[in-house]
C-alpha cells in the first residue's frame, strides 16, 4: 500500500484537467468517480513499485515483470548474518506472521513435495548439491506456493552456509516484503547492498522495500542509483517511472517507461505504467492504446476500463471491468467497478 498522499495531489490535478465535468453540450457525465479511479489505479498498479520479480496480481494484478531482483530483509536471531533490525519481541511477531499464514496452505503442503514436479527437482538438486543457490531454489518454489515458512527455513539454511550471500539476502527480503513487513525487510535490503558492492540489481531491491515503506523520494533515488550502475536495466527503469507517478510527473514517467519499453518491449509492467502516465497527463485516448498494448490480463483489463470510465464511456467500462473479475475472480474491486460502470450507465440512460 502506497502513501494516499500522492495520489489525493493527483485527483486534484486530474479534477483540473476536467474529468470531473460533463463534455460538451450532450452531457455526457464524467463522475468525480471517475477522475479518482484513474488515481486508484496508479495505487493499484504496485506491481512495477514492487520491483522486477515475476508476480501476478498477488497483492496487485499488474503484468508480471522479466527480471528477478529481489527485495530485502532479514530476520534477526543469533544466525550469522541475520540479525533483523527492531527489537526481538517484533521479529518474533513477524515470524509468527509467516508462520501463522503457512498453516493456510497446510492441507496441501503434504503432498506438494510429491506432486509438483519443480519443487520435486529443486529438493532433489539441494540434496544431491547442498548450497545457497540450491536451497534458494527450494525457497523460491515453496514461495511460488506460499508456503512461507518452509521458504523462510530453506533461507536461513542458506544464509549459514554463506552469511555473506547478497542473493540470500535479497531473497530474504523478498520474503518479508511480500508478506507485508518491509520494515523487517530493510535490514536484508541494506546488507544485500553492503555484499553486493552496491550492484544494480540490489540497489533496485532496496528501492522496493523503501517504496513500499512509503519513502518514495529515497525509493525514486535508489531506482536512479540502479538505472545509473546499469542502463540496460529494464526493469528498474519501470519502477523509476512508477516511482515519478506516485510523484505525479507524468511526463518523468513517461520518460523512464518509454526508455524500459526500448529495452524489454515485452515488459508489461513498464506498459502498464506508460498508460498510467498518459493518464495522469489527461491523454486518455494514449492511456487505452498502452493499456491494451500490455495483452489481455486483468491489470490491462482493468486499467482500460479506468480510461472508458473516465471519458464517459460507462457500457463499455463495465464490460471491461467484467472481463477483469472473470480472468481474476478473486479480484473484489473489479466487479465493484463493473457494478459502478453499471449504475454510471443506467443512470445517462434515464
Amino acid at each position: 500500500m502506497f502513501d494516499t498522499r500522492s495520489g489525493s495531489e493527483s485527483v486534484g490535478k486530474l479534477k483540473a484537467m476536467g474529468f470531473a465535468r460533463a463534455s460538451g453540450g450532450e452531457g455526457r457525465r464524467r463522475s468525480t468517480l471517475a477522475a479518482t479511479a484513474i488515481v486508484m489505479a496508479i495505487a493499484v498498479s504496485a506491481c512495477a513499485a514492487h520491483g522486477p520479480f515475476k508476480v501476478t496480481r498477488e497483492s496487485t494484478p499488474t503484468g508480471p515483470t522479466t527480471a528477478q531482483p529481489g527485495s530485502a530483509v532479514q530476520p534477526a536471531a543469533a544466525q550469522p548474518g541475520s540479525a533483523a533490525q527492531g527489537s526481538l519481541e517484533s521479529y518474533m511477531a513477524a515470524v509468527r506472521k509467516l508462520s501463522t499464514e503457512a498453516r493456510a496452505e497446510r492441507s496441501t503442503t503434504g503432498t506438494l513435495e510429491g506432486t509438483d514436479p519443480a519443487l520435486k527437482a529443486a529438493l532433489a538438486a539441494s540434496l544431491v548439491a547442498p548450497a545457497p543457490d540450491t536451497f534458494r531454489a527450494v525457497a523460491a518454489e515453496y514461495r511460488r506456493w506460499r508456503v512461507f515458512d518452509k521458504a523462510y527455513g530453506y533461507l536461513e539454511r542458506a544464509l549459514r552456509m554463506d552469511p555473506r550471500d547478497p542473493l540470500t539476502h535479497e531473497a530474504l527480503a523478498r520474503l518479508w516484503r511480500d508478506n507485508g513487513l518491509p520494515n523487517v525487510a530493510l535490514g536484508d535490503a541494506y546488507r544485500a547492498v553492503y555484499h553486493a558492492g552496491g550492484s544494480a540489481r540490489s540497489r533496485n531491491t532496496l528501492g522496493t522495500i523503501l517504496q513500499a515503506m512509503g519513502r518514495h523520494d529515497e525509493a525514486r533515488q535508489e531506482y536512479t542509483r540502479a538505472v545509473t550502475l546499469d542502463p540496460a536495466a529494464g526493469y528498474a527503469w519501470s519502477n523509476l517511472c512508477y516511482a515519478w507517478l506516485l510523484k505525479g510527473r507524468p511526463a518523468l514517467a513517461t520518460e523512464a517507461c518509454e526508455r524500459a519499453l526500448r529495452i524489454e518491449p515485452d515488459l508489461v509492467a513498464a506498459q502498464n505504467n506508460l498508460g498510467l502516465a498518459r493518464a495522469q497527463a489527461g491523454d486518455l485516448a494514449g492511456a487505452e492504446r498502452a493499456f491494451a498494448l500490455g495483452g489481455v490480463h486483468p491489470q490491462a483489463l482493468f486499467n482500460v476500463g479506468i480510461v472508458q470510465l473516465a471519458d464517459g464511456r460507462f457500457d463499455e467500462a463495465a464490460k471491461s471491468f467484467q472481463d477483469a473479475y472473470e480472468e481474476q475472480p478473486s479480484w473484489a474491486d473489479a466487479a465493484l467497478r463493473a457494478r459502478q460502470a453499471l449504475d454510471e450507465a443506467r443512470r445517462g440512460h434515464e
